[in-house]
């Protein structure tokens, strides 16, 4: 799996079927979403693609409102969020960082 921080140059990149989420955990919503999307991927002729997001957004604006009770507990460290992702066949990770 190709790993981006940040958004690649458009015009560097393949066309790609893309899901948009946080993917903590990789659970079967997350693994259903992505069977989904392999099969539209495959359908189209072209690779599958996630955007997450670090920090989760919900953990940043917790940190923003001095709350950080309210922040999410992560279910997995992003090494294995990564790698959950890679098992899932995914071909591309493109990781935004959020800040609102």
């Amino acid at each position: 799996m190709k790993v981006f921080r940040g958004l690649p140059n458009p015009e560097s990149q393949a066309p790609c079927a893309l899901a948009i989420g946080n993917f903590d955990g990789v659970h079967r919503g997350h693994q259903a979403l992505l069977a989904r999307m392999d099969q539209a991927a495959a359908s189209l002729g072209v690779e599958t693609a996630v955007m997450t997001f670090e920090p989760h957004p919900r953990e940043f604006f917790a940190q923003l409102a001095g709350d950080l009770l309210r922040a999410p507990t992560r279910i997995a460290n992003l090494r294995a969020k990564l790698q959950s992702l890679a098992n899932a066949s995914v071909a591309r990770d493109i990781g935004g960082h959020f800040n609102a």
